[in-house]
Order: C-alpha cells, then structure tokens, then sequence
C-alpha cells in the first residue's frame, strides 16, 4: 500500500475506531494518524539534545562546547563504535512507553518509537552513509520467551525510512546473558564478554553498520556488540537508540 493510500486508511480507522494516546497519564485521543502517541505527548517528551555532547558516545556534558569533545570515559576508554547517538531521555513517559513495547508485547508502538528514532538517525548521523542497519540480536531463548526482538521491529520501520537494508540473519546473540538493566556497573562490563558474533560475513565486511537498540544505558552493549562488528569485517559502526538514561 502506497504511503498516501496508508495515511487515507490510517484516518478512516481512526474516525470509526479512535485510539486514546499510548500515555497512561493522557486521556486525549491520537491526533497523529496511524500513530499512537498524540500529538502534545509526542511534543513533549524529554528530548536528548545533542548540543555539547561527545563526538563518539552522545554524552551530555552541563558546560556547551563548540570544539571537539571526546568525554573522559570514552578518552581512558574508547569503545569500538564511532558514533552513539539517543532521541530522548528514558524517563517519564518514555520508560512506560519503551518497557511497554519491550516487555508488554505492545509492538503497535514501534512506529511511534520508529519515528523518533529517525529523528535522532537524520539530525545526528548521516543516513546515506550508511550501508546496512543491524539489530541488537536477542539469544534465541530470549526471543522464544518474549516472541519479538523489539529492537530489530525498530530496525525494520527505520529501513523503511531512510531506504538502507536490515540484515537481522548475519549478527547473533551467541550468549545468553542477564539483563544488563539488573546488573552493577561492574558486573554490565564483563556480562556481555563473548556474547555477539558475526554469522555471516558476506553481509557486514567492509560496511558501516548503523547498530540499533531500544534504550542505551552505560553503552556496554553497544561497545560489545560493535567489537563483534568489527572483528567480523565491518568498516566502521555507528549506533542509534530510543532512548538514554542519564547517569546518576
């Protein structure tokens, strides 16, 4: 269906069957056709602005610079990827939403999600750079549980949108790991030790990766998941995700 006759259906359904906004806290109806976040809570999320941000991980730092900044945990420690970029801060709405889409099986917000995602991907990295969009993979015993991998429905709607392939058969979660929201910042460093590899080179050697997840928090994930990349050919990796968490 082409996108003008989707827009003309999305606004039929929404006059016979309205949608209240995905925001627990608003009563309002989705006044964004085929979307589900109306159109003030989607103004009013908590942006992550890039202003004054290291060049490679996207922290914020509280003075604003004009020059090239790296951050001094990524200059005692530069994690393999190139870029991180995020869209907003995880916090309210964005935690309910994003945990409702991740673990309440609430897979009609990706696009919603999608959406922001491409914002931060357009405004903050340079999408005809990129050659092939990978998902952060879930261990396949996780995937049975939850049915979906939340981040490659992202990756999916984001190809879409900016016309770049999304190989989801190529990179594997080899290692069935605890989740890193539950781990000290210790523990997140050497719980992802050998947990991704690349199963396919053919797909990945010489490209620049754009690696999605739906919320990144000290960024181990991304850093593991980059080094895989690399070390199964890729050029270069750069990540985007939903949403950040600050540090405390």
């Amino acid at each position: 269906m082409s996108g003008r006759a989707g827009k003309f259906l999305d606004a039929v359904l929404d006059r016979v069957w309205p949608r209240v906004c995905a925001v627990k806290t608003c009563a309002r109806p989705s006044d964004r056709p085929g979307r589900h976040l109306c159109s003030a809570c989607f103004a009013g999320l908590p942006f992550h602005e890039a202003d004054g941000c290291c060049r490679i991980c996207g922290t914020i730092i509280a003075s604003k610079v004009t020059h090239d900044f790296v951050c001094e945990a990524c200059a005692k420690d530069k994690p393999a990827y190139e870029r991180a970029r995020s869209a907003v801060v995880y916090e309210a709405p964005v935690d309910q939403l994003v945990n409702d889409f991740k673990f309440g099986a609430a897979v009609w917000l990706a696009e919603d999600l999608a959406d922001l995602l491409e914002g931060a991907v357009r405004a903050k990295l340079q999408p005809a750079d990129v050659d092939v969009i990978v998902p952060v993979p879930l261990h396949p015993n996780r995937l049975r549980t939850r049915g979906y991998n939340q981040s490659a429905l992202l990756a999916r709607a984001l190809g879409r949108r900016i016309n770049r392939r999304v190989d989801e058969r190529s990179f594997t979660r080899i290692k069935d790991t605890e989740h890193q929201s539950r781990l000290s910042g210790d523990e997140r460093r050497t719980n992802l030790i050998g947990a991704f590899a690349v199963a396919d080179a053919r797909g990945i050697r010489g490209r620049t990766v754009l690696l999605i997840d739906d919320v990144m928090t000290s960024g181990n994930t991304f850093a593991h998941c980059a080094k895989a990349l690399l070390d199964g050919g890729a050029f270069r990796v750069w990540c985007a995700s939903v949403a950040r968490r600050l540090k405390d």
